[in-house]
């Protein structure tokens, strides 16, 4: 690897019989010019002017790896930009190129971090796991609690996608653990963490776990403007802005973006994580608080444009009311979340599951048969045999009110097939 601007001046300074003092004498501090020659801090065009001199060497010589080093510097927020956006696949070579032939001022680990949360992102697991599995060792023996405690819920992440959920908790709990020792506490990562282990204790069945994760990841953010345009524009602008080789004004937009975007998703957090306990207040059995908690969060969700949340919210609360038995604002909150919800995504078989228990307590059982074999039908394009499972269950159960005891019996021998899949899922063989 070609020698870097620091090294370059260490070993002319070294080579002339410089100290650090003699080096920046009249100019800037030792502790200054020790900064440049470990490459934590990049000489401004004046002062690497008179390094030059005093070295006697043409600046030219030095030149090429400050331009390399904005360049490299600039690239890497752009790609961060690009991640923040949504942009994985595109942000990969980019980090990938980054990776093979990185500066000093862009730590190896940071950028590693960054291409395994692309590759989690687009389902690539096994070189995403090996990726965190690297951050967490580098970090561990840099004693880099919050880099290890970042590897850790994303390698949680990755095994919950695997549906491998006791290592999912071992990693967050870990995780948690170490945010305790941390010097400033960083509620948003913490309530990050217990969120996904309420989803998943939920998963598991293990309601009174789940209901505590929620409540702890509502209390870290208790005392917590629309900016999607303009971190959009930000992003553009870095973007065109490096292709046309401008990197000072390319690195500006694009920590503008990285900045508006990782607001964006606390904003998004904090009104997930109140959903959450609202939810969990439901099932409680606190009916009013959670539909009032709900209902603000509703607004929160289309004050902000959160529409994929919008539609989850109504689906939550027409659950609610089905609990309350208040079957005419369920059904109307079932409409809604149907109304925004696309053909293929998973969050329609719940929404149809809960019409199809309105409308069996309505007594309107065909509508309810079609509902819920249009549920079973979603959960099983998106193979999810636990749910499945449960479909097929209160589809018996709505055969067997209808009186068709032969096809109640079906859905149950259904019904047991996907829990038998559901076992093996998770590792049981029975």
């Amino acid at each position: 690897m070609p020698a870097t601007l620091g090294q370059k001046i260490k070993e002319l300074r070294i080579q002339k019989g410089l100290t650090q003092s003699d080096l920046g004498s009249g100019m800037v501090t030792p502790s200054m010019i020790s900064q440049i020659e470990a490459d934590k801090a990049n000489p401004s065009h004046k002062l690497l002017q008179a390094i030059a001199e005093k070295l006697e060497t043409p600046i030219e010589y030095f030149l090429t790896d400050m331009q390399m080093q904005i360049e490299q510097i600039a690239t890497y927020k752009v790609a961060r930009a690009m991640m923040e956006a949504g942009e994985f696949e595109q942000a990969v070579p980019v980090l990938s190129e980054l990776m093979e032939d990185s500066i000093p001022q862009l730590h190896s680990a940071e950028i590693q971090f960054d291409l395994a949360e692309c590759q989690l992102e687009m389902g690539l697991f096994e070189e995403a796991m090996d990726g965190f599995d690297r951050v967490l060792s580098s970090a561990a023996t840099r004693k880099d609690l919050y880099m290890q405690i970042l590897a850790l819920k994303k390698l949680g992440l990755v095994e919950k996608k695997r549906h491998n959920y006791p290592l999912a908790i071992y990693h967050w709990q870990k995780a948690l653990d170490l945010i305790e020792k941390l010097e400033e506490r960083d509620p948003f990562l913490a309530s990050a963490i217990l969120s996904e282990l309420g989803e998943v204790y939920g998963y598991l069945g293990e309601k009174s776990d789940a209901l505590n994760a929620y409540k702890r990841a509502h209390e870290q953010l208790e005392e917590t403007a629309n900016f999607n345009t303009i971190a959009d524009l930000f992003r553009r602008l870095g973007q065109k802005f490096k292709e046309i080789g401008d990197f000072d004004r390319a690195s500006e937009y694009s920590q503008h973006a990285i900045s508006l975007y990782r607001g964006l998703k606390n904003i998004r957090l904090a009104i997930e994580v109140k959903e959450n306990y609202g939810i969990a207040k439901g099932e409680g059995g606190d009916l009013n608080l959670a539909l009032q908690t709900l209902a603000e969060c509703l607004a929160e969700y289309q004050e902000y444009g959160y529409k994929d949340k919008v539609a989850h919210t109504h689906g939550e609360m027409a659950r609610i009311y089905l609990t309350n038995q208040s079957f005419d604002e369920a059904s109307k909150h079932c409409e809604e979340a149907l109304q925004l919800l696309g053909d293929s995504e998973v969050e329609r078989g719940y929404v149809y599951r809960t019409y199809a228990i309105i409308k069996k307590e309505q007594g309107q059982f065909e509508t309810a048969v079609e509902f819920m074999e249009k549920s079973v039908g979603v959960f099983e394009i998106a193979d999810l045999p636990r749910e499945i499972a449960k479909s097929y269950s209160l589809l018996g159960d709505i055969y067997k009110d209808q009186g068709d005891l032969q096809k109640a019996i079906h859905s149950l021998e259904q019904m047991k097939r996907a829990m038998e899949s559901n076992l093996k899922e998770r590792g049981i063989v029975l």
